[in-house]
């Protein structure tokens, strides 16, 4: 007797195969990913601190809509939407000290800001603001007409990341914006700040904290980072790793300091950002080059 195939069920099938040659999707790996993550099956989870699967482009932002100018890095073949992080800089910094951290964030499928703030000089407080006016101005983008990221931005996935003063004033908008998801510290400066939202006693969404055994000084050192994450309250997650090889100018991009710095933040963001919990795994404590390494909280 013969058996009539039905060709609807063939092709898809066939597509079904096709589709997860391509993407390398195993059944384990669709279970694993929460059903309101975003999960990128080309960028497999894994140690990364080179540039990812996707091509990036970025342009900057118009005239007067941050306090001092800002670039944005963006995924150009990955599919929305995207997550979005907002670098602020140290005292007397510009973008062009941490532009590398763009296209690493951004060719991993995840939107990265370098800010300028309104002068080199400002305080930890006034950068602050400032990175919450661009973070304003980053949801505005996602309906802004001409926007490369018109309706391709979660803006309920939002993080905040700063080198040395700009570390203290993540730390101050990690307590302070509503909706942010992830704060990220580089050297964090929190020694000439008022706002006692630096301290990190008010922060309650997830925070990785780098900083650098040799960075001795009040630029980073001092046990700032140290003490913020001591102060984060319990039961949040958060992840702080001293690098035993690393000042406080070692944080330009993600292998300056050494490559698992770069690991460590794109393992961090995948999983609390984009809600990834697959790239959890990865965030566990370096083989080389730890003065500290503590965690908590942490899947």
């Amino acid at each position: 007797m013969m058996i009539k195939k039905n060709p609807v069920r063939t092709l898809l099938s066939i597509a079904g195969i096709l589709l997860a040659m391509t993407f390398s999707i195993s059944p384990a790996q669709a279970q694993s990913c929460p059903s309101d993550a975003i999960c990128r099956y080309e960028d497999t989870p894994g140690n990364y601190s080179d540039n990812g699967p996707y091509d990036y482009d970025s342009y900057t932002m118009p005239l007067f809509s941050t306090p001092g100018g800002a670039t944005v890095y963006h995924p150009t073949d990955a599919a929305p939407p995207y997550s979005l992080i907002v670098f602020t800089p140290p005292y007397t910094g510009t973008q062009v000290m941490y532009r590398d951290w763009g296209p690493f964030f951004a060719s991993h499928g995840i939107v990265l800001v370098t800010m300028d703030s309104r002068t080199i000089y400002d305080s930890v407080d006034s950068r602050a603001d400032q990175q919450q006016e661009v973070l304003d101005a980053m949801k505005d983008e996602n309906t802004r007409y001409g926007s490369a990221l018109r309706g391709k931005l979660d803006t309920g996935r939002f993080g905040a990341t700063g080198w040395s003063m700009g570390g203290g004033a993540t730390w101050i908008t990690s307590a302070e914006y509503s909706g942010l998801k992830t704060a990220m510290s580089f050297a964090g400066h929190n020694m000439t700040a008022i706002d006692s939202d630096a301290s990190g006693r008010n922060t309650h969404i997830p925070t990785i904290l780098f900083n650098g055994a040799l960075d001795t000084t009040y630029l980073g050192g001092l046990g700032q980072s140290d003490g913020v994450y001591d102060s984060i309250p319990y039961g949040v997650p958060k992840l702080f790793y001293e690098a035993s090889n690393a000042g406080h100018f070692a944080w330009g991009g993600p292998t300056d300091a050494n490559r698992y710095v770069g690991q460590l933040a794109l393992a961090f963001q995948k999983t609390f950002l984009d809600g990834d919990t697959r790239w959890a795994p990865y965030l566990d404590r370096p083989p080389l080059y730890v003065a500290t390494f503590e965690s908590a909280h942490v899947p």
